[in-house]
């Protein structure tokens, strides 16, 4: 067995504040202020949210670039909406700006996005997903 992510999670002198290291890193997270923690940092559905827009940035920037090519500029805006009553979690909205790519490039990218990444797929029954791609000359900086 090979272990593959080996985190230390500890409480800190704020209450429901936490700090969570990895290998050369460190992640200072909230509880939620619904459960008593200040609501100021990231909180575990911001993490969970984060760790899905950190595999489509991955899987976007490179995935179908012929060799020698520059890598995409990716950008994802991402929010979850949901009810404000009951206790699922909702549906996560990633707004998707890719540089350099058609339509068909990018619904192929989250067609691949969607078989690849682990995680996506260990939560899509939990935490449906809407992609929203954008295509060259559609980024936010370029909207009126």
């Amino acid at each position: 067995m090979t272990v593959v992510s080996n985190l230390h999670g500890r409480t800190t002198d704020v209450r429901g504040r936490y700090a969570i290291t990895g290998p050369g890193f460190e992640i200072t997270s909230d509880g939620s202020v619904r459960s008593g923690g200040p609501g100021e940092e990231a909180g575990s559905l911001d993490l969970l949210v984060a760790s899905l827009v950190s595999c489509a940035l991955n899987a976007f920037r490179h995935d179908f670039v012929e060799g020698g090519q520059p890598e995409r500029r990716v950008e994802i805006f991402a929010r979850i909406e949901r009810r404000t009553e009951g206790d699922y979690l909702g549906t996560l909205v990633m707004e998707c700006f890719i540089d350099g790519v058609d339509h068909v490039t990018a619904a192929e990218l989250v067609a691949e996005y969607k078989k690849r990444c682990r995680i996506y797929n260990a939560l899509k029954d939990s935490l449906p997903v809407v992609f929203v791609p954008h295509t060259s000359g559609s980024g936010p900086e370029g909207t009126a």
